[in-house]
């Protein structure tokens, strides 16, 4: 959690707010969460600068992410055409429930989409192999 600003008046150069550049901002509810959506993962009320030319005593890591869940799957059979050749066929599923895997809000309290997750990780994959072997 960042305010994307110098606060500390250390000349340490602000980040992009997507980055959340700056020091880091000050906790000042209980509870920092929104209803954890996508579009309000974090309260913005729960959060401040902190005053001019201190730190804020928040710890870093302080906001647990959304949780993650991947199952893959995978399914391979081998056919033998000699005695020293065989053709194997795989089929491998990444996600194989689909599951929405969202990554970590914005964190920089000067950005507009602050508390918002804007990104996630990948979706249902599937890829088919055929390999032929030989010696």
């Amino acid at each position: 959690m960042t305010t994307g600003v110098d606060n500390a008046l250390n000349g340490t150069p602000p980040a992009p707010a997507n980055f959340g550049g700056g020091q880091r901002a000050v906790q000042i509810l209980d509870n920092p969460y929104g209803d954890k959506t996508p579009n309000n993962y974090l309260n913005r009320a729960a959060f401040t600068s902190p005053a001019p030319g201190t730190y804020s005593t928040l710890p870093p890591f302080s906001i647990v992410n959304p949780s993650s869940l991947q199952n893959d799957v995978a399914v391979s059979r081998t056919f033998r055409i000699r005695s020293d050749q065989s053709v194997q066929f795989r089929w491998e599923v990444f996600n194989v429930l689909n599951h929405a895997n969202f990554n970590g809000p914005v964190t920089a309290l000067n950005s507009p989409s602050f508390g918002k997750i804007q990104s996630a990780g990948d979706p249902r994959i599937m890829q088919f192999a055929l390999k032929f072997r030989f010696n």
